[in-house]
């Protein structure tokens, strides 16, 4: 276990996945949206519907050309995640130099529920916030923030940070092989910075 999982196990419970999204008869309603660093796309962008677009949650956004925002390699950086509905789950940050995102496209099927969903440059996996009425009960309003510091990787360049909520409430077992489907437990948000020395 890295010294960040140690961290983030101890803040743990007081701020694991942040919230995603909420079907509804107009669609998804946004349950996350990224505050700082900027993100690619609101998490109301849409009509509340982008969070759903992987990888990014910011569809038809052209990645190559959107502004980035600047940070030093190697650097702490603070993540400010707003809450609006509670999921148990986690909140999961990584980092990809891919624009098309196809390196971190999310894993739809799991071996068993307890496989665990891998990811490439992981930055941070937490639980998310939970309310401080009524606990971690699922689709409760909130009005929550996610609040971690991550590290940068010690490159130079552009890279696209992707924040992830994960709801575990969301995932289908098969009763039958055991197997998981994660089609449903995403909502993806995305923040395109540019490293310097």
């Amino acid at each position: 276990m890295t010294i960040n999982n140690k961290i983030f196990l101890k803040l743990g419970i007081s701020c694991l996945v942040a919230a995603a999204g909420l079907a509804t008869s107009t669609g998804a309603q946004a349950h996350i949206n990224l505050v700082s660093p900027p993100p690619l796309m609101s998490g109301h962008g849409l009509d509340d519907t982008a969070l759903k677009a992987a990888p990014f949650g910011a569809p038809d956004v052209d990645v190559a050309a959107a502004k980035a925002t600047n940070f030093k390699a190697g650097s702490m950086i603070d993540i400010d995640l707003e809450v609006y509905k509670i999921h148990p789950g986690e909140i999961v940050i990584f980092y990809t130099r891919d624009f098309e995102g196809e390196d971190v496209e999310p894993t739809y099927e799991l071996a068993s529920i307890k496989t665990p969903i891998p990811y490439k440059n992981l930055l941070l996996q937490a639980a998310a916030p939970c309310s401080p009425k009524v606990g971690c009960v699922t689709g409760t309003k909130s009005d929550q923030h996610f609040k971690a510091s991550v590290k940068l990787p010690d490159i130079e360049g552009d890279i696209i940070l992707v924040i992830r909520q994960v709801m575990r409430d969301k995932m289908i077992v098969d009763e039958d092989n055991g197997e998981v489907d994660l089609s449903e437990v995403y909502y993806h948000q995305a923040a395109k910075l540019h490293l310097t020395k």
